[in-house]
């Protein structure tokens, strides 16, 4: 059986100026007084009538009232795991979708963008889903970044695991759990944000890729622009990332509320395993037990 299926690999001018995640995720700081909408900090204060007045005004601009993309964003929705925390092998909590439940009560925050809060309610879809019947799935809410699964012949081609081990071995278990096992035959890296490779190692065992079990697709130039963003410039980047998404504030409507292209980044191991196959040409197809890929660089 042969599936055909479009990709697009990003191109690197843009990494150094437009990256939205460096070497690594932030801490996982869950706030009891969320759900009451109590401020984590005791020296915390409500909104000013300023900030509500200017909230609300905000409302009346925007149409709130088109709820499409609420009932778009439940399609090809399988099963959501029984669990909300995912737990990093160091002992830390990797994930923890429950820590952002206060969003799901039908509160308007004057303390978070209505903008900012549609969309990271949109962005607590949690759980499996099909994409295309019988094909292509996915895994959201176990990650800022999502991770798809491609059904081969024989297994599944993995495209971008997330930026952790923990968080993608875990996504592969539920798809084993719900679709039936199949072993990894091949990944693919879209690029070299470490949201869309640091999870490799929870979904491939190195040596599998070392012995050509396993192939590892990415595109060319992928090497030097991880090393020069996640390690040569890896604190600045991390540093950036703290400040830009505050995402070593407690979860709270004060604090954390999303990063608006997905939660936040797991705070698990982020790891690399070097490809074995670039994409060089602008176009280039390829095919993997029995799915043909056409690879736009």
């Amino acid at each position: 059986m042969k599936t055909t299926i479009s990709l697009l690999v990003l191109s690197f001018a843009f990494i150094a100026s437009n990256s939205a995640i460096a070497a690594g995720g932030g801490g996982v700081v869950a706030d009891p007084g969320a759900m009451q909408g109590k401020h984590f900090d005791p020296k915390g204060k409500a909104p000013s009538t300023f900030t509500v007045e200017l909230q609300n005004g905000l409302r009346k601009t925007l149409p709130f009232e088109d709820k499409r993309d609420f009932e778009e964003s439940k399609r090809g929705f399988i099963a959501a795991p029984a669990y909300k925390t995912i737990m990093a092998d160091a002992g830390n909590v990797a994930w923890d979708m429950g820590s952002y439940e206060f969003l799901l009560q039908g509160k308007d925050f004057d303390s978070v963008h209505p903008s900012l809060q549609r969309q990271a309610i949109l962005n607590m879809g949690y759980g499996l889903y099909e994409v295309v019947p019988g094909k292509i799935y996915q895994v959201r809410g176990f990650d800022l970044s999502n991770i798809s699964f491609v059904k081969t012949n024989t297994g599944w081609i993995v495209f971008d695991p997330l930026t952790s081990k923990e968080t993608a071995r875990a996504a592969l278990e539920l798809v084993n759990e719900k679709l039936g096992k199949r072993p990894v035959v091949a990944v693919v890296y879209s690029h070299s944000h470490a949201d869309h490779f640091g999870g490799v190692r929870g979904v491939v065992e190195e040596a599998d890729v070392k012995s050509g079990k396993v192939k590892i697709i990415a595109p060319a130039g992928f090497m030097d622009h991880a090393v020069a963003e996640n390690v040569y410039a890896g604190n600045a980047m991390t540093r950036r990332l703290y400040f830009q998404y505050g995402v070593l504030l407690p979860r709270s409507p004060f604090g954390h509320v999303d990063q608006s292209i997905g939660k936040n980044t797991a705070a698990g191991n982020l790891g690399l395993i070097e490809p074995t196959i670039l994409i060089n040409e602008p176009f280039e197809k390829m095919t993997v037990d029995g799915v043909e890929m056409e690879f736009q660089n």
